[in-house]
């Protein structure tokens, strides 16, 4: 796609009033989008079922808005490395050009043919989750990508960061879904994170560069979230959590629908368990999931492998642990305490960070939370 349709795509994008589902439906009729920006009041007019007010619209920011901030996003884009992909052309995401409401543009950085690869399947949960829910989820997405299926998720705290590690460890892709601009690291913690995510899967936004967390920007994510793959696995969650939110898009998109169920006692169950009162399928493990997938796949899936040799057995989290509590903070001392590589204390240390036990703080240091 040349410069010059990039800023008409991105001019129609950032209208204001002017959602997915219009945008779609006025390409569909007048065919490009220099043809709907430069459009007469009697074309628009004769498009079926397009309301007056996006007509006016359409005619006050063609006229308004210069095309030039559009032009200035374009390049910095292309300076972080990024491309923008729209519907209709061969890059963009065929299952998510499918759903009701496709975003008309995606911020991809790093390879956007992962967005291809079938199948993906998300897991994603809440943000406050336990030991048990990060350690479920990191697993299943290592079983996951072992078995040759792509894990998405979100890039927030817990579940989505957990699932995004073990997939990572495995030495295969990952993709994350941000809510923010796809320029912006949310939590900041995560820098290192979406970092590597770019560098061995991608990073995806339909938010304007520069988008800060926004709690208007996570519902229309969700669809994102749902609309990428062939199901959703949901790991922990309250009954309000957002997560649920993705849960209840893949089944109006028609996609699977995963829950792993726990102690009724925990909160963050509820929302599982509420799901399959309501038909999601429960699921104890990564068989579970090839068992579903196996019937809608026109290609066998390989066997899952045996698990590759982890060293961040419990033995040497807890003695990580036990040396933190000891006070030893810095990352060189850990590492010649507890005789382990520092690949293998990276791991430790952030297993430890997204379970809530330990924090980072300024400086390399790490210290231990009120709940460990």
């Amino acid at each position: 796609m040349d410069a010059e349709l990039q800023i008409d795509w991105l001019r129609l994008v950032r209208s204001p009033k002017i959602g997915a589902v219009t945008l779609a439906h006025l390409i569909r009729h007048l065919q490009t989008p220099q043809a709907v920006l430069t459009a007469t009041r009697k074309e628009l007019s004769a498009v079926p079922a397009l309301r007056f007010e996006v007509i006016r619209t359409l005619e006050q920011f063609r006229r308004d808005i210069p095309a030039r901030p559009i032009a200035q996003e374009l390049e910095r884009l292309q300076q972080l490395g990024g491309r923008m992909l729209v519907p209709g052309t061969p890059d963009y995401p065929p299952r998510l050009a499918a759903i009701h409401d496709p975003p008309p543009a995606l911020f991809v950085i790093g390879d956007p043919a992962h967005l291809h690869h079938d199948p993906l399947i998300t897991i994603t949960g809440t943000r406050k989750s336990t030991p048990r829910g990060i350690a479920f989820a990191a697993e299943l997405a290592r079983d996951l990508t072992q078995a040759g299926i792509v894990t998405v998720s979100g890039l927030s705290a817990g579940i989505d960061a957990a699932a995004h590690c073990g997939a990572l460890e495995t030495g295969g892709p990952t993709i994350a879904v941000l809510a923010t601009g796809i320029d912006i690291t949310f939590p900041r913690e995560h820098q290192d994170l979406q970092r590597q995510i770019a560098t061995q899967g991608c990073l995806v936004s339909e938010a304007p560069l520069g988008l800060l967390p926004v709690p208007w920007a996570f519902p229309p994510r969700a669809r994102i979230l749902s609309g990428l793959t062939r199901g959703v696995v949901i790991v922990e969650a309250p009954e309000r959590s957002g997560a649920l939110l993705t849960a209840h898009q893949a089944l109006d998109q028609g996609r699977e629908v995963f829950a792993v169920p726990g102690p009724i006692q925990e909160p963050n169950t509820r929302g599982p368990h509420a799901l399959l009162r309501q038909g999601a399928r429960l699921i104890e493990g990564v068989n579970d999931i090839l068992e579903e997938l196996r019937w809608s796949l026109p290609l066998p899936l390989p066997p899952v492998q045996p698990p590759l040799p982890r060293p961040d057995l419990p033995d040497q989290v807890a003695m990580v642990l036990t040396h933190l509590q000891g006070g030893v903070t810095q990352e060189d001392d850990l590492t010649r305490c507890c005789q382990l590589t520092v690949a293998a204390l990276s791991r430790i240390l952030l297993q430890l960070e997204l379970s809530g036990l330990i924090e980072r703080l300024p400086g390399g240091r790490y210290a231990v939370t009120s709940r460990g």
